[in-house]
């Protein structure tokens, strides 16, 4: 392997995708001066500019396989990363480094080939996933998101501990296959930009799977330092609590259809906030996960907390206003709101 191939065939993408992710992954290290990352499979450098916003003092790596993205990627960073063609030579004299993302890399759109449901080749998978290792320090950790199979199926597996978080929810919607190319379930996107709350429905080897498989992103090289602790709130320092102004609960069901023979598994999330100004809100989510024969195989809860902004644009959402500040945001994107009546 040289020059690698192209998995993935979708490289769209944007600002902020995956921000709760990378928001967990940054916590994960106490400073970020001596770091170096890569974003394997940039796209057009949206990613990298996500990770400049939470990393500001880390060395950024770029690669992808599309010229024309390298280019755009390049004119959105310009001499902030370090951005090049994924080549295996080219990514050996970068690393190793203490941080991987890869996102919607380790796929390819499913497809019904003699009527059997294919994705990845497995064995293209595995020599991508030991390239990722042999490039991660000890002590560093690897960010997979929507892999068409799981991560613990690899040998170097052994070599990771999962770090799980209760502020990640449901990120890995795709379909799902073994070592041997075995249809393990089907990705049924959610609701949200990043299909934050989607559904797999049960296929023939569905019994393989572990709850960690559709739910763990993070994977942390054992060695070189002590695992990081868990990361399952996100507490807004010196909140101001001057007395409840309001509060509130919410709920998020997937809609069932009834007519579907196949089991499925999903999450399911109660939300209570209250507000203590017109700009700050705390809110306590629980969550349960429901696994594909109707137990719960997964539960727990996480505080979130916002201020400025975000909690006006929560609040006016949830009394079904359009928000301000959203609106505000769509008025001066490239594709800004426009009147019905013009």
């Amino acid at each position: 392997m040289s020059r690698l191939p192209q998995l993935q065939s979708n490289n769209k993408t944007y600002l902020g995708r995956h921000w709760t992710e990378h928001s967990v992954l940054r916590r994960y290290f106490a400073g970020d001066r001596n770091l170096s990352i890569l974003s394997f499979g940039c796209s057009t450098g949206e990613e990298l500019l996500s990770l400049r916003t939470l990393f500001p003092s880390a060395q950024l790596f770029g690669c992808d396989v599309d010229w024309v993205n390298l280019q755009a990627a390049r004119a959105l960073l310009g001499g902030d990363a370090d951005i090049f063609e994924a080549d295996e030579r080219e990514l050996r004299a970068r690393g190793p480094v203490d941080i991987i993302v890869c996102n919607s890399v380790l796929l390819t759109p499913s497809r019904t080939d003699s009527g059997s449901r294919k994705a990845i080749e497995p064995s293209l998978w595995s020599d991508t996933v030991a390239l990722l290792d042999s490039l991660l320090k000890p002590g560093g950790v690897l960010q997979i998101i929507n892999s068409n199979i799981p991560f613990r199926y690899h040998s170097a597996a052994k070599l990771y501990s999962p770090l799980p978080s209760n502020l990640i929810y449901c990120p890995n919607f795709v379909d799902q296959f073994d070592l041997d190319g075995r249809l393990l379930c089907t990705g049924v996107g959610g609701m949200g930009w990043s299909s934050i709350l989607s559904r797999h429905l049960a296929e023939e080897g569905w019994r393989e799977l572990q709850v960690g498989d559709l739910q763990d992103v993070h994977f942390f090289k054992i060695g070189g330092r002590d695992q990081p602790a868990p990361v399952n709130d996100e507490i807004y320092p010196n909140l101001p609590h001057n007395g409840v102004w309001a509060r509130g609960t919410m709920s998020y069901r997937p809609e069932i259809d009834v007519s579907e023979s196949r089991a499925s598994t999903y999450t399911e999330v109660d939300l209570d906030w209250v507000t203590f100004a017109v700009d700050s809100i705390h809110l306590e989510r629980r969550f349960r996960r429901v696994w594909f024969d109707g137990s719960i195989v997964h539960e727990g809860g996480s505080i979130v907390e916002f201020a400025g902004p975000p909690a006006t644009a929560f609040i006016e959402a949830a009394l079904g206003k359009r928000s301000t500040r959203l609106t505000l945001d769509a008025l001066m994107s490239k594709h800004p709101i426009h009147s019905p009546s013009f």
